[in-house]
């Protein structure tokens, strides 16, 4: 019994053995699993800095390229406006007529204004009696009635 007791404790120990060296096989696979899994989320994150870092970067580029042209469009606008004023301080304003007729202008609107003084006048406009096309057009409809 004594071979018989030994070969039996050796398979119950291999059968133990194996239980147990499937659990921490397990474990110890789970364990490898969850770093695994650890480490793809530490690159992850370090992936998603490095992408908001780029893009924080770009971002501040594109800000500064706004501002430059900005500052350009700003001079631009300054030295326009220089340039604008520089002119008109350079030439005297050009009349929009000629001093003849600027002459004429001003005469006429003096004689209109001694017409307007004058509050009794008839207008421009009026003409007394008969004038134009329809002159003495009432007779000869008068005489058509009589016949």
């Amino acid at each position: 019994m004594g071979t018989v007791m030994w070969v039996g404790l050796v398979v119950i120990t291999a059968v133990v053995a194996f239980f147990i060296g499937a659990f921490v096989t397990k474990k110890q696979f789970k364990q490898d699993e969850l770093k695994e899994q650890a480490e793809q989320a530490e690159n992850a994150l370090e992936q998603y800095r490095q992408d908001v870092a780029d893009h924080l970067a770009s971002t501040g580029k594109l800000v500064n390229k706004m501002k430059e042209n900005y500052d350009q469009l700003l001079s631009h606008v300054e030295e326009t406006n220089q340039l604008l004023l520089e002119d008109r301080n350079k030439a005297p304003a050009e009349p929009f007529f000629s001093k003849e007729t600027t002459e004429q202008l001003q005469a006429s609107l003096k004689e209109r204004q001694c017409d307007r003084s004058n509050a009794q006048a008839q207008p421009a406009d009026y003409v007394s009696g008969e004038s134009g096309l329809f002159a003495g057009q009432n007779k000869v409809s008068e005489h058509s009635k009589a016949s």
